[in-house]
């Protein structure tokens, strides 16, 4: 994956940021003020241990392999947050290169 700040100079990218399973923040770029990037963190971890354990269940009723979770995304008024493994993005929709963005996290 390619560092945080390369990541805000993509366009579309407004805040991003890396934060542990117990909703810690790692380290964050972007303007977004710190008591919400916080709340953020833990909205996203939780979340996150939600999507593993149903990830886990998919792979139990599919026979597919869903497992490890990477990440996942909400995308939801002018707005995308996605998350892949533990890097949250938050992205101005109608910039977005969801593609691109992709190649850079998982690259």
């Amino acid at each position: 994956m390619i560092g945080l700040d390369r990541i805000m100079k993509i366009p579309g990218v407004v805040a991003v940021g890396q934060f542990d399973l117990e909703g810690k923040i790692i380290r964050k770029v972007g303007h977004i003020p710190d008591k919400a990037r916080e709340q953020i963190a833990k909205l996203n971890a939780e979340q996150t241990k939600s999507l593993i354990a149903e990830a886990q269940i998919l792979g139990q009723l599919t026979d597919l392999d869903w497992t490890p979770m990477v990440g996942w995304m909400l995308w939801g008024g002018k707005y995308i947050l996605l998350v892949v493994h533990n890097n949250c993005l938050i992205i101005e929709a109608k910039h977005a290169n969801l593609n691109q963005l992709m190649v850079d996290l998982l690259g």
